[in-house]
């Protein structure tokens, strides 16, 4: 059996309930940006800090999860750029829509990333870790300033 590790996932205070209930499912709401790597997975952090989305906990209407998973599902990769080529995807005010940048960017991002025991704090500016599969309720755990709280 491989190594449990413990990650960071942000949820909405909206959807706390139904992630503690049924547990986080490998349905993203991200573009995958035609990569398998980026499909049936669940987005988690490696420290809250890392969290760009939800500003690093400074958000009041979110709620951080740890979550327990076996390390030989996660991936990490650089965020930055799935974030780049998601901008070239679909244009911005400052850069127009540019799809070979885009796909340069989402193979970066592919060639660059490694699996969890492989990473190294610092490799990337914001690594996010993809975990393969859903996650079961039973893995959950409420994070409070005092520590976890047992969920569901």
């Amino acid at each position: 059996m491989s190594k449990q590790v413990r990650l960071i996932h942000s949820v909405h205070k909206s959807r706390l309930e139904v992630a503690l209930r049924e547990g986080l499912k490998a349905a993203s709401e991200f573009d995958d940006l035609g990569l398998d790597m980026r499909q049936g997975v669940v987005y988690c952090w490696l420290c809250r800090q890392d969290d760009k989305m939800s500003s690093g906990g400074q958000r009041s209407d979110y709620v951080y999860l740890q979550v327990t998973v076996d390390e030989s599902r996660c991936t990490v990769a650089d965020m930055e750029y799935s974030s780049l080529a998601l901008m070239y995807r679909q244009g911005h005010p400052t850069k127009p829509k540019n799809e070979r940048a885009s796909a340069l960017f989402a193979e970066i991002y592919q060639v660059t990333s490694v699996p969890l025991p492989e990473y190294r704090r610092g490799m990337f500016f914001t690594p996010e870790v993809l975990v393969k599969g859903d996650i079961a309720p039973q893995c959950l755990r409420v994070l409070t300033d005092q520590g976890p709280q047992q969920g569901g």
